[in-house]
């Protein structure tokens, strides 16, 4: 009896560990697709985000800076910026800004000089609702 109650036991030990190994094997199947489908949707993400500085976030923290660094700059180095903005994205909301201020630039090149940089208190403003417009070179 006790050899009968033995193998039984043994037997299933085995049965239980033999499951054990194919629910295992189920479960390693289940969590390795869920690595690639995150893996996958990772790579989609990430290609989605360097698309999106690519064409808007890129051209505009050139353009902010080219603004920014307008009162600093003589009116050839800023227009040449802009330039350079506008060959690197053509399809951009920037290159039309960026077109303009250049405009605006070319007009204005008469109040910057090498000696004193940019006389602004020159232009004359257009006044806005009885206060005078803050300008700049490029606005």
């Amino acid at each position: 009896m006790k050899s009968f109650n033995t193998l039984t036991r043994t037997s299933i030990i085995i049965m239980f560990l033999f499951l054990s190994c194919k629910k295992e094997n189920k479960e390693d199947d289940f969590l390795s697709k869920e690595l690639n489908e995150l893996l996958n949707s990772n790579k989609k993400l990430n290609a989605e985000l360097d698309s999106l500085k690519k064409l808007y976030i890129n051209p505009f923290k050139q353009y902010e800076n080219i603004v920014l660094d307008e009162r600093k700059n003589n009116p050839d180095s800023i227009i040449n910026e802009y330039e350079k903005l506008i060959k690197n994205h053509p399809n951009s909301f920037w290159k039309h800004e960026s077109e303009r201020r250049i405009k605006n630039i070319e007009k204005r090149k008469k109040y910057w000089t090498k000696k004193n940089g940019w006389k602004l208190n020159d232009i004359p403003k257009k006044p806005l609702n009885d206060e005078q417009s803050i300008s700049c070179p490029g606005c």
